[in-house]
């Protein structure tokens, strides 16, 4: 198997556990908008407004929830890959350009396949 197609392989294994941890819960149909609207927003707004704008609305509300869910998820996969060591947005905020853009493009190639299977998994 080619690296490239190992790399795919796991960032869609990654992103199917993710949408099936969520996919019986109450908050999953805000999940599923969110992650949706999470490529387009870092594209407009950068990675690090776009992350800074989910976490400020991790809460207790159905809405929240979906937001600290998709935080803690791209933060563990992004920790997972070696991208991170701490805190995502503490990192996001300390680290040069070339690595800043780096897992820009490592939370876009996630993302496509977390947008598929949230469109798959829950209705």
């Amino acid at each position: 198997m080619s690296k490239r197609k190992s790399i795919e392989n796991g960032r869609a294994e990654a992103a199917f556990k993710y949408v099936q941890d969520v996919k019986d819960e109450s908050f999953s149909s805000e999940y599923k908008s969110y992650i949706k609207k999470l490529a387009p927003l870092i594209k407009s707004n950068g990675l690090g407004n776009a992350m800074a704008f989910v976490y400020s609305n991790n809460g207790n509300s159905n809405k929240g929830k979906a937001y600290g869910h998709i935080y803690k998820q791209l933060e563990n996969w992004l920790k997972e890959k070696g991208l991170i060591e701490k805190n995502l947005l503490d990192e996001i905020l300390s680290i040069d350009s070339r690595k800043y853009r780096y897992i820009t493009r490592e939370t876009m190639a996630i993302l496509n396949w977390w947008r598929r299977f949230v469109d798959g998994e829950i209705s």
